[in-house]
């Protein structure tokens, strides 16, 4: 074998071996808007991880647990290997926390009896801040809806519902809330899907977020941290989409 040769082996052997270790996996996100194609996380989740991974987003504008049983149904037929599960901001107008449990745990369960792996995930908090500063707690009402709960509880309930039922958890409330906190008012406004917006997130905000939630996932599932690639570390500038 001639030196030519000799490399060639070499770099075709050193690339098999990297790619044995990316486990091939689909996962699976249902949620809200927040988590949706258009204003969410899900987007920016999906390109963090090279083409040995499908993320499958059946995230729905306005959704509640409740009104997205179907959707779960559809997803579970696709056989992913994870299922992210992040409800709240909409189950809050429409119900308390005993039914948010409840519906909760019917979807970890039927995941589990499909075989596949369930994890918990809190609702990323909304971006209004008090006169100090700080993401503030909303206990009863703002603008158009009244809540049956802070947004904190549901983050509660969801936490207690993956320690009764032993699936991961992740906490994406409380990391939402101290990575608020910490860059402060003026730079989440720069989150903002549409001006005012404190909930839904442009293409920065959404990338923001992911990056919150890859290093909780990758705890979670080790053997897809080879599979997750580096995004361009210069932030990207907000965008205001139709």
């Amino acid at each position: 074998m001639n030196r030519f040769l000799q490399i060639a082996f070499i770099l075709m052997t050193s690339i098999h071996a990297s790619m044995a270790e990316m486990k091939p996996s689909i996962i699976g996100l249902i949620g809200d808007s927040t988590v949706a194609e258009q204003s969410g996380w899900g987007p920016a989740f999906a390109t963090r991880y090279n083409a040995q991974t499908k993320v499958l987003n059946h995230a729905v504008n306005g959704a509640t647990l409740e009104s997205l049983s179907k959707k779960l149904d559809a997803l579970i037929q696709l056989k992913p290997d994870y299922i992210l599960i992040q409800f709240g901001h909409n189950d809050q107008k429409r119900y308390g926390t005993d039914v948010y449990s409840t519906h909760l745990k019917s979807y970890v369960d039927r995941i589990r009896k499909a075989g596949l792996k369930p994890i918990i995930v809190s609702s990323v908090t909304r971006r209004t801040f008090d006169k100090n500063g700080k993401i503030l707690s909303i206990k009863a009402q703002t603008e158009k809806y009244t809540f049956k709960a802070d947004l904190a509880s549901y983050a509660e309930a969801a936490k207690t519902v993956a320690a009764e039922e032993k699936v991961p958890f992740i906490d994406l409330h409380a990391i939402s809330v101290a990575h608020q906190n910490a860059i402060g008012p003026e730079a989440s406004m720069t989150y903002n899907f549409e001006e005012g917006d404190k909930t839904h997130f442009n293409q920065k905000g959404a990338a923001a977020i992911a990056d919150l939630i890859i290093p909780e996932f990758i705890k979670v599932a080790p053997e897809l941290a080879p599979n997750v690639i580096a995004r361009n570390p210069e932030p990207l500038a907000p965008s205001k989409e139709p």
